[in-house]
């Protein structure tokens, strides 16, 4: 094969926005400035955080990028349409390593799978992801909290649009909010496969999956799921509830911690008063002041049209 046959065909495979606009639309009605990024104090964070403690029980996913996304997650919980599923995808790792975790908020179990960043991203095409950005043109991936749009057939069949919540000048370079203009989106590539651990293709900025998956990924998680694409934690995480730390929150119960769930004195601190669900599952429910803090922030939402 000569070589200018080859590097055609591996254009060809690494495109991912040369699409027909008119089998997906690229402009949204979505009301980006009604997201909230929340910017909370450590004791603010843990009765977000501890509410989804029966998440990623084998602790697969970063811990930092986990709480970050259930914080978002939380505080924005009556914009985000889909509340099955998030993901995470932490592109500071090599690509031939797990760096996409679906996590199911139901059940708490994570997937690990694999996902290109852009070549603009990689310029030395070694794998590592160093360069991020906004910009039509870049190909780069970019950073910050997505809500997943609508399934389309262009280049690549089956893929999905994206939407970007974090504007330009957003903490640790976080800017994504021309993801869909620029027709960076999720599809399948022939150059990610899960069971490489060697150096994936790159993309033109687009989170392109294992065919194996994708098809089933996207079927999931269409149309308004949060995403979260990171190098780095917002915050130094909190960590699960502790038994005997004298808060009875997260997945406590007397059963599993009558030092801090049982005969707790008057005025024990109170962090939520949500029931937790069999298993310790999350609740929607919020308490005491955090509730009051969320309807303050509530203020500054709308619902998407």
């Amino acid at each position: 094969m000569s070589n200018r046959l080859l590097a055609t065909l591996l254009v060809g495979l690494a495109a991912c926005a040369v699409d027909d606009p008119e089998l997906g639309t690229t402009s949204s009605d979505l009301d980006v400035s009604a997201f909230v990024l929340p910017a909370l104090a450590p004791a603010a964070r843990a009765p977000l955080v501890r509410r989804y403690d029966a998440l990623d029980p084998t602790n697969k996913v970063p811990r930092g990028l986990l709480e970050d996304a259930v914080v978002y997650y939380a505080v924005n919980q009556a914009l985000i349409p889909q509340q099955h599923y998030l993901a995470i995808a932490d592109f500071s790792r090599y690509s031939g390593k797990d760096r996409f975790w679906l996590v199911d908020l139901t059940t708490g179990a994570v997937e690990a799978h694999k996902v290109a960043h852009g070549d603009g991203s990689d310029p030395d095409n070694d794998g590592l992801a160093t360069r991020f950005g906004n910009v039509d043109g870049s190909h780069m991936t970019s950073l910050g909290f997505y809500l997943t749009g609508e399934i389309y057939d262009g280049t690549h069949p089956h893929s999905m649009r994206l939407d970007g919540l974090s504007a330009d000048g957003s903490p640790n370079g976080m800017a994504n909010t021309n993801v869909r203009s620029r027709l960076v989106v999720m599809h399948e590539a022939a150059y990610v496969g899960d069971g490489n651990s060697s150096q994936q293709g790159r993309s033109n900025g687009c989170l392109a999956l294992d065919p194996a998956i994708e098809r089933s990924m996207v079927d999931r998680i269409h149309d308004g799921t949060l995403i979260y694409a990171a190098t780095s934690a917002l915050a130094a995480p909190v960590g699960r509830a502790v038994c005997g730390d004298g808060v009875c929150d997260g997945a406590e119960v007397p059963a599993s911690c009558p030092a801090d769930c049982t005969d707790a004195p008057a005025d024990a601190p109170v962090v939520d008063d949500a029931t937790p669900a069999a298993g310790g599952g999350c609740s929607t429910r919020s308490g005491g002041g955090l509730g009051i803090a969320l309807g303050l922030l509530a203020l500054r939402r709308r619902r998407r049209a």
